[in-house]
């Protein structure tokens, strides 16, 4: 049987081992591996795996840009998503970026080889945290629907950014205590603001403080 050819991008070489070593013995061959997400990039164009399986966070490209580059310029090649986050915005973006699997580095070992194995016969997959999630904000968002008042169709992420911004943090501040974008929190703030169809920060904080999300100095 044909082995399934693997490329590995993670700037960390003992986590790149250490997939290499869940991936040894098996019907995979790791035919490459890069530290950066140019590198990768070039070397999947070039290359040509089966899998690219990608670290979210590295230097030059991040892995949902080599992703979404991947898609476009490789498509024979299927990207899994290596990260530390199980909030629900990363595994979403990785998937509109055209991922078929996203797996949490805290993840047991088994949970890759599942996440190869899926993905190789063009499945979909997602470590257990990350749909636990998924169907939480489903439930949220059914519940949100039932509900008349507008706080609740805030999303949880919405509520954080919120909470940071009753407590005087800024955007820029915002954007780096939750490892996101400045843009993303701009977005994230004027989609609060529409909901709760406020104008100006001081009623931003008044419903945080009514809602207890934030306590009055």
């Amino acid at each position: 049987m044909k082995k399934i050819r693997i490329f590995i991008a993670d700037d960390h070489p003992v986590f790149r081992n250490g997939i290499k070593s869940v991936l040894s013995g098996s019907d995979y061959d790791v035919i490459g591996e890069a530290d950066n997400g140019n590198a990768a990039l070039k070397a999947i164009s070039v290359m040509k795996p089966d899998i690219a399986i990608l670290d979210i966070t590295m230097p030059d490209l991040d892995g949902i840009a080599v992703t979404r580059r991947v898609v476009e310029e490789v498509p024979g090649t299927r990207v899994i998503i290596l990260s530390m986050h199980a909030d629900l915005n990363h595994p979403i973006d990785a998937f509109r970026a055209g991922a078929l699997g996203y797996v949490l580095k805290d993840s047991d070992p088994g949970e890759l080889l599942k996440a190869v194995e899926k993905v190789s016969t063009g499945g979909k997959y997602a470590s257990p945290a990350v749909t636990e999630e998924l169907l939480n904000d489903f439930v949220d968002v059914i519940k949100k629907e039932q509900s008349n008042d507008p706080f609740d169709t805030l999303s949880a992420r919405e509520k954080e950014i919120l909470k940071h911004i009753a407590d005087g943090s800024t955007s820029k501040e915002i954007a780096g205590k939750l490892f996101i974008s400045l843009a993303t929190v701009k977005s994230h703030r004027n989609n609060i603001m529409k909901k709760l169809k406020v104008n100006d920060m001081a009623s931003l904080i008044k419903t945080a403080i009514k809602k207890g999300i934030v306590n009055p100095d």
